[in-house]
């Protein structure tokens, strides 16, 4: 290509300075979409083997087959399918800048999305009501979260997210006009813009409705465990004290506190009834359940709530704009919820951490055998191969002396 070297000059001011300027500006962006992308693709990988780690350990795990870990189980298996069917389609967005699929792809893009996220905080949403029967109100809780009832649970969660995200989608309700007519002029972009009525409801479907559910319902189970606790500890104590008559309760604390700690713990192992023992021993064991999806439920609200916070925002303050890298940060920030879920259960939950590494213990010996299998046929196929053709040396040395 023929280039005027005056007017180069005079844009410049020197030789070479313009292509310098541009192959380093190359290089910048190239190496920050190199590292965007690395990023995005590690949080959709985690994202995916994580729940599907957790859907593994529970169909191999009997143990882990139970009300609350059944909405865990379909919690997993929407955060895969976000990572698989809406961070990728983000991820190619977020990189390239620009849309090269079909709009009806755009739609389902954004549909999943609703779909998903609005599907994990009901789960969540499911999995406090749960936790609320359980530890509230435990004789209730056999009668009121068995299998039917925790089938229709989920159930409910999968229709209404898909009544709020698929129908109004691809109807076109959920958009104005205007947008429309500008998915028609620029089809190289994928925007999810929103009515005003649409921004309410599915905001407050998706995520402020259950989110104020849980608050309340953790609240209460918060208070609850607390004055359980107290008790345990009362029980204890009054089962490692001796009966002695009423006078002698200074001579009484006084023995408490000289009676050393292993014989105590021995004292009421052998003195507490079993039936007792069994009561604390689930009740400690639901407190720590709660606690762990207590931490989850947090996670979830700190990772989503600034993106609620800016798309009610945006949707219902027409001169509200917010700079496109905040709004992919914030969508991104969301999308890390699905990768966290896995990891919180392998720090907090020793049945879930211990599931977890025989899963994997399990996967690994399987690919090892199956490793093994292939370089024995492999071996064989050489043998064989080196046989056939020692015979045919054999063969043919034969022919010759001959």
């Amino acid at each position: 290509m023929i280039v005027n070297e005056s007017l180069y000059q005079e844009n410049t001011g020197m030789n070479g300075t313009l292509i310098d300027d541009v192959v380093e500006l190359t290089w910048d962006v190239l190496l920050l979409l190199i590292l965007k992308g690395f990023v995005l693709v590690l949080i959709i990988l985690a994202a995916i083997l994580g729940n599907l780690l957790i859907i593994l350990s529970v169909s191999r795990n009997h143990k882990l087959r139970s009300p609350t870990n059944s909405f865990i189980v379909s919690l997993a298996v929407a955060d895969t399918l976000v990572a698989i069917l809406a961070m990728t389609f983000n991820a190619f967005y977020t990189v390239t800048d620009k849309w090269i699929f079909p709009q009806e792809v755009c739609d389902f893009w954004n549909s999943c999305d609703v779909l998903f996220s609005t599907a994990s905080i009901l789960h969540l949403c499911c999995i406090s009501v749960d936790r609320y029967y359980a530890i509230v109100k435990p004789f209730e809780y056999p009668n009121k979260m068995n299998k039917k009832s925790v089938t229709v649970m989920i159930l409910c969660v999968w229709s209404s997210s898909c009544l709020i995200s698929f129908v109004p989608i691809f109807s076109g309700w959920y958009t104005t006009t205007e947008h429309l007519d500008e998915r028609n002029m620029f089809p190289d972009e994928c925007n999810f813009v929103v009515n005003k009525p649409y921004a309410v409801v599915s905001s407050c479907v998706s995520f402020w409705v259950p989110s104020i559910i849980m608050i309340g319902a953790y609240v209460r189970i918060f208070i609850e465990a607390t004055n359980q606790e107290k008790m345990i500890c009362k029980n204890q104590i009054a089962s490692a004290i001796p009966q002695y008559p009423r006078n002698s309760t200074d001579t009484t604390a006084q023995m408490m506190v000289n009676v050393p700690q292993n014989h105590r713990n021995s004292h009421v192992d052998e003195e507490q009834p079993t039936p007792l023992k069994r009561s604390i021993n689930k009740m400690k064991r639901e407190h720590k359940a709660a606690k762990t999806l207590g931490i989850i439920m947090g996670v979830f609200i700190f990772c989503w709530l600034p993106f609620f916070i800016w798309y009610v925002t945006e949707s219902l303050c027409d001169t509200c704009k917010c700079p496109k890298v905040i709004v992919q940060t914030l969508f991104w920030v969301g999308y890390f919820n699905s990768s966290l879920n896995p990891i919180i259960y392998a720090y907090f939950n020793r049945d879930f951490r211990e599931a977890f590494k025989d899963t994997i213990n399990y996967y690994c010996q399987l690919f090892g055998k199956l490793c093994c299998i292939k370089n024995t046929n492999e071996v064989h196929f050489n043998c064989t191969y080196r046989s056939t053709q020692d015979i045919g040396l054999v063969e043919n040395k034969c022919v010759r002396d001959i």
